[in-house]
């Protein structure tokens, strides 16, 4: 027995030592990075593992492997582990260590990004909503991004729970991690930037990690000395796209912010393809530039080049995490042109194709406001879907095309490309069953709604995202003639105003915070008081990180007709469990836009056939054609996979993983904001769809055609209008990385 008990312990002694990894050197000399005490060359991709169902991690690395990268960039938002102040999570799609040990199963290493800003076109940048909530040290008034003694409270916290989680997996004590990035593009913070602030990060970083790791900042040529900290404090890198920069001026800037002999020429965000707002055409860049400058790196320095593409595969924004980018006063001119002019500078002599937003901001709206799309698919080499090139789309492939390049400098075939996924078109779902938002009510949020003497944003009643409901008793005369509601600030981000139910305005963050109502003389003359509803719809905070972007009613003063109303309701509707909707318990025809006056839910089922499952379980995946519907929130099985807005575009199908998908029965639930089509029904297809609406193409073309005319007018290469039209730091708070 005691014999068989030791060979029992020298198996698992042996099995434990197989999976211990070597401890390792990572440093930078010769302007070189030196691993192991070899040169070597970062060919890495950014993959983030919160927008990628957990089941489908090890396929999309996978993939991007086989382009031959042989690292992995990666951010960890904030915001996604520290949902509540102290309390984290760490399962599930948040397992990031455990995405970190299958990449070092896989062969790669780690650039890891640990915030506590990230940007990354995520809700808030990374940083918590609650931040913004006055229960909180600091809330709603601490300087972000700062050595606020507020705001490091909540940063060092955050780093005494999250840094020694990542010291085990430090290269040097046989993890995959080789570098470390602080904050993230610091030098567009402007004038604010604070290197008291970045060095606090510093020796937190250090405390908890020693000092053999290599510490990192990113941030683009101009504005690096802003954005680190000098000689050998921290290591600068700098980021762009293809074709942006001369290579020895962008790298140049690098090594002037570095010590002699200690910049490897890193550009740390390589853009494939480009961020997309809703109302604009899709980003489809140019697969030539991209190979053509993707190579240029790769030899630049004797061939010890060493490049991030941002994004190698992209995933989706489920859920509410999708950011968005809000710009300054502009007094009512033209902010796409704008924007239009910044996306182009980037590409200089390629313009970006999907440049020419189709959102305005009005006279007095103080700002003007874009949310990002639901997918992520940045016009990268590995689609949403994990599809090779771009079939949702067109144009050349990049994968294949930087493949090769990689292939032609390495001089060895990259690992084998693994087959491409297995698509399925469900067919059409009959959204048979609904229930009015208004009526689903009382599950929603049990109770009479939270009394609120004044309407605050949703941050102060402790919700994270979602929508929000603002209710209020008025006297029916007062709205009998026509009225005009005042919400003394612009509502974020959009609103719908209903009477008795029914919607009768609308308010819009980008239009001004006063809306007419119409006549309602259908009120019966004998009703002393009505109900008046603003539910109001949060579409991400403004990723920039360099101020608060609370949700909500902005203002505690709401008027009607100059009257101040008080005695609220409030409903906050963060729909985290769908299975409290009170649907009908017997399927009927669904009724039409004509007939759903309010904010509707609908439901529909389909089935999926076990039989078609892969050999690791999964059904195909599928995309959600929404043909005829406006605007509104998806969900699948429960799972929020986030807002649609096909009237909008450019999105028009949303993405259906199969790992969120079961045997048998499958249920899909619309939350129909605006108005359903004649027969409520959504399709399942096989193909994804960023080509709508017609109108907002042919905006775009005519609005990149103005720009073209411009430069071509100008005389000058878009690069130089741009430094005439906006600051330097104007340029990224516009369109923010």
């Amino acid at each position: 027995m005691a014999i068989h008990m030791v060979a029992i312990a020298l198996v698992l002694i042996v099995t434990c030592l197989s999976t211990v990894h070597t401890q390792g050197t990572f440093t930078l000399e010769n302007d070189r990075f030196v691993r192991d005490g070899k040169p070597t060359q970062l060919i890495s991709g950014s993959v983030h593992y919160h927008r990628i169902p957990e089941p489908y991690w090890r396929d999309r690395l996978l993939r991007v492997r086989s382009m031959g990268l042989n690292t992995i960039e990666l951010y960890i938002p904030w915001n996604y582990h520290e949902r509540y102040p102290g309390e984290y999570t760490w399962d599930g799609m948040a397992d990031v260590f455990s995405f970190i040990e299958l990449i070092q199963e896989l062969e790669m290493v780690v650039l890891l990004r640990v915030g506590p800003y990230i940007c990354a076109e995520w809700d808030f940048g990374g940083l918590p909503w609650w931040l913004g909530s006055s229960q909180i040290v600091g809330g709603g008034k601490m300087h972000l991004r700062s050595s606020d003694p507020d705001y490091l409270e909540h940063v060092d916290r955050w780093f005494d729970v999250l840094l020694p989680k990542v010291a085990p997996y430090l290269y040097q004590r046989g993890g995959p991690v080789v570098m470390v990035q602080l904050e993230n593009e610091y030098g567009f913070i402007g004038d604010a930037h604070d290197k008291q602030y970045m060095r606090h990060l510093v020796k937190l970083a250090k405390k908890a990690l020693g000092d053999e790791i290599v510490l990192f900042t990113t941030d683009p040529p101009p504005v690096v000395e802003k954005g680190s900290l000098p000689d050998d404090e921290i290591f600068s890198v700098v980021d762009f796209g293809p074709g942006w920069y001369n290579l020895s001026d962008a790298f140049g800037a690098q090594s002037k912010y570095n010590p002699p002999g200690k910049s490897p020429a890193l550009c740390s965000e390589f853009y494939p393809g480009w961020l997309v707002h809703w109302g604009e055409k899709m980003a489809n860049t140019s697969a030539q530039v991209l190979t053509d400058s993707f190579s240029d790196i790769l030899a630049y320095n004797q061939g010890s080049g060493s490049v991030n593409f941002y994004m190698a595969h992209g995933g989706t924004n489920f859920g509410w995490t999708a950011g968005n980018v809000v710009s300054c006063p502009h007094k009512g001119r033209r902010w796409p042109a704008l924007s239009l002019v910044c996306v182009s500078i980037k590409l200089v002599d390629v313009p970006y194709e999907g440049a020419g937003i189709a959102l305005y901001a009005e006279e007095g709206a103080g700002e003007s406001y874009q949310a990002h799309i639901t997918s992520y698919d940045y016009d990268c080499m590995v689609s949403e879907a994990g599809q090779y090139g771009q079939p949702g789309i067109g144009g050349p492939n990049k994968y294949e095309m930087i493949r090769d390049a990689v292939k032609k400098h390495m001089g060895s075939e990259p690992p084998a490309s693994p087959p491409p996924p297995t698509m399925k078109a469900y067919g059409q779902v009959d959204l048979q069953q609904s229930v009015p938002l208004l009526e689903a009510l009382p599950q929603l949020w049990p109770g009479d709604g939270i009394i609120s003497r004044r309407p605050l944003p949703m941050e102060e009643y402790g919700q994270g995202g979602g929508l929000i409901l603002y209710r209020v008793k008025v006297k029916a005369e007062a709205l009998q003639n026509g009225a005009e509601l005042d919400v003394s600030s612009t509502v974020h981000d959009y609103a719908r105003i209903m009477v008795e139910g029914k919607v009768v305005a609308s308010l819009d963050r980008n239009k001004k915070a006063k809306v007419s109502l119409p006549v309602l003389d259908t009120l019966s003359s004998d009703q002393d008081l009505v109900t008046l509803d603003i539910l109001v719809e949060g579409i991400g905070r403004d990723n920039s990180g360099s101020k608060f972007d609370l949700k909500g009613l902005m203002s505690q003063d709401v008027y009607l007709n100059g009257d101040l109303l008080e005695d609220w309701r409030v409903f906050p509707l963060e729909l985290k469990d769908t299975a409290l909707i009170p649907f009908p318990t017997q399927a009927g025809s669904a009724p039409n836009a004509e007939f759903t006056p309010t904010p509707t839910f609908y439901r529909g089922t389909f089935n999926a056939d076990a039989s078609l499952k892969s050999k690791d379980g999964i059904l195909p995946d599928s995309f959600l054609a929404m043909p005829g519907w406006s605007k509104g929130v998806l969900f699948l099985n429960g799972f929020n996979l986030g807002w649609y807005w096909p009237s909008a575009g450019p999105q028009m199908t949303m993405y259906i993983p199969g790992p969120m998908l079961q045997d048998g029965q499958n249920e899909l639930i619309l939350l129909e904001l605006e108005a359903s089509p004649k027969e409520a029904s959504v399709t399942l297809v096989e193909t994804p769809d960023f080509y709508g609406p017609k109108f907002k193409q042919q905006h775009a073309m005519m609005a990149q055609e103005q720009m073209h005319s411009k430069v071509a007018r100008s005389g000058r290469k878009p690069w130089k209008l741009m430094q005439d039209t906006v600051s330097p730091f104007g340029q990224k708070q516009m369109m923010q990385l």
